[in-house]
């Protein structure tokens, strides 16, 4: 070996060893001071003025309705309204074509979260006392995007990205690299190429911390990022791999790593180290990696994983799961992954698919397929009674309460996305809904004349209870629960203020509402 080679095997020897007594506690961990940190939004986020007049034709079109539960962070009627205005498909292709939507709106509130644009050294350095603040910002950011934004559909694949290549930012050092990666990895690619989002993740510190590869070297291979990159980020659970295939995997990874603290580059900065990397050769599900690969070792391995059929597959039914229903149509599942492998893992093309006029007729648009997960619940009923913020982050305190505070899941495999997994906490839910009309949320306070003038917005000669259904769901409401919060309504002596705002708590903890 080169005396050159030595001496760099040994100085990033030591760095990965100083590091990893960072984490363990000889210098001192990044302190989450939640006091220490402001909420950074300026002014006040909210939507712009509420229609008024009665609803085009078709105001009770199941389809339409579908696709704005579906496509959106909740039912509105604005962007319903838009819909059926624009026509099923234009609206869809609109939605997908999101770079060329003004969204000046939020874009501007934005600019209230320097945090978001910095590099990963950018934070350390400017943050290294207070990682809370950069953990507010990267938290309020989303939800401001999830709530407000005109493009909707992107961020839910924003948010099903997220949770696929999930990334814990309470872990130590992904205090400051998660930002990053969440503008690199997930935003740039959540509606471009499932391989180029494959093939942008391992260069992200934060996965690198994350899964472990940062340290992962010639004669003491690390296999965590080689094992999740197979069971959770391409072949599933049962793909077709054995414990050899994740030793070679992770054997064409050693090398891959970050500037740390202690070296000379940016800390946090992708670097590949040769003299760290194993030169031998390997296999990888039954292809052969010739001896001396270097860095294309991982490449090929990333090649080799994003056009496989299983991977295909994959993706296709997890997809069709987060956008249509937990139980898609086998038919729709083949059609996706033909799709994925015919245009080089496309991500549009196969959201067009899925939420399809045919795709969601055959998922059956009169049916209520899933159930709102907490961050669903929340930005939903924020959609629904247009209310405006002021202070965001009391929402992730009401996100906590109900167990899904953004990018605080601490195991890899995401946030879950199935009914059992929130199905049986519904008390939060009903105290949030109950918090939130009453007023008692400070910095989100829903604004009666807003209220007042979207149910304007309801078929003429709805009753009161009616037109809160229509707001909310556009009208998915069991009868009989109309029924019971509009003879609530009318039993109520007290100032029609107090009971409008009841009367839409109640709605909003319907069972009904609870899915869509």
């Amino acid at each position: 070996m080169a005396h050159s080679e030595t001496r760099d095997r040994v100085l990033l020897a030591e760095d990965v060893h100083k590091d990893s007594r960072m984490a363990r506690g000889s210098i001192p961990r990044p302190n989450l001071n939640f006091a220490s940190a402001t909420t950074a939004l300026g002014g006040t986020v909210s939507f712009p003025p509420p229609p008024g007049g009665p609803v085009p034709p078709r105001s009770f079109d199941e389809a339409y309705r579908f696709l704005i539960n579906h496509a959106t962070n909740g039912f509105n009627v604005p962007d319903y309204q838009e819909a059926l205005a624009m026509g099923y498909d234009e609206w869809l292709d609109w939605q997908l074509d999101y770079e060329n939507i003004d969204d000046s709106a939020v874009d501007d509130a934005l600019l209230n979260y320097p945090t978001l644009t910095m590099t990963n050294k950018e934070l350390y350095e400017n943050y290294a006392d207070n990682p809370a603040q950069v953990v507010y910002e990267l938290q309020e950011a989303v939800l401001l995007r999830s709530i407000y934004s005109r493009r909707q559909l992107f961020e839910r694949m924003v948010e099903f990205w997220t949770d696929h290549f999930n990334i814990n930012q309470l872990d130590d050092f992904c205090l400051w690299f998660k930002t990053s990666d969440d503008r690199r990895v997930v935003r740039r690619h959540a509606l471009g190429t499932f391989p180029e989002m494959l093939k942008t993740s391992p260069r992200s510190a934060a996965m690198l911390w994350y899964l472990d590869n940062w340290n992962n070297i010639v004669g003491a291979v690390q296999e965590n990022y080689a094992r999740e990159l197979m069971e959770l980020h391409t072949l599933g659970v049962d793909g077709p791999y054995t414990e050899t295939d994740i030793v070679e995997v992770a054997r064409c990874f050693t090398g891959w790593t970050f500037h740390g603290v202690y070296t000379g580059g940016p800390f946090g900065k992708f670097v590949y180290v040769n003299s760290l990397h194993d030169q031998g050769g390997k296999v990888v599900l039954g292809q052969t990696i010739p001896p001396g690969g270097g860095m294309s070792d991982g490449e090929t391995v990333l090649d080799l994983l994003a056009m496989h059929p299983k991977t295909a597959e994959f993706i296709s039914t997890k997809m069709a799961r987060w956008l249509l229903s937990y139980e898609p149509p086998r038919k729709l599942i083949e059609r996706l992954t033909t799709i994925y492998l015919s245009t080089g893992g496309s991500i549009k093309p196969m959201v067009r698919e899925i939420l399809s006029l045919r795709s969601v007729a055959s998922a059956g648009v009169n049916k209520r397929l899933k159930l709102k997960r907490p961050y669903h619940m929340v930005t939903a009923v924020m959609r629904a009674a247009q209310v405006p913020s002021t202070n965001l982050l009391n929402l992730t305190v009401e996100l906590l309460r109900m167990g899904q505070v953004p990018y605080w899941w601490p195991t890899p495999d995401g946030y879950p996305d199935t009914i059992n997994a929130w199905g049986k906490a519904l008390l939060p839910r009903w105290e949030w809904n109950s918090r939130l009309f009453g007023k008692e949320i400070d910095g989100n306070h829903p604004v009666y004349s807003t209220l007042q003038t979207l149910l304007g917005s309801a078929p003429p000669g709805s009753s009161t209870a009616e037109a809160i259904a229509w707001v909310m769901t556009g009208g998915d409401v069991d009868p009989d629960y109309v029924a019971d919060v509009q003879a609530f309504i009318d039993s109520q002596f007290t100032t029609p203020k107090v009971v409008l705002r009841e009367a839409f708590a109640l709605m909003a903890s319907s069972p009904s509402y609870q899915y869509y």
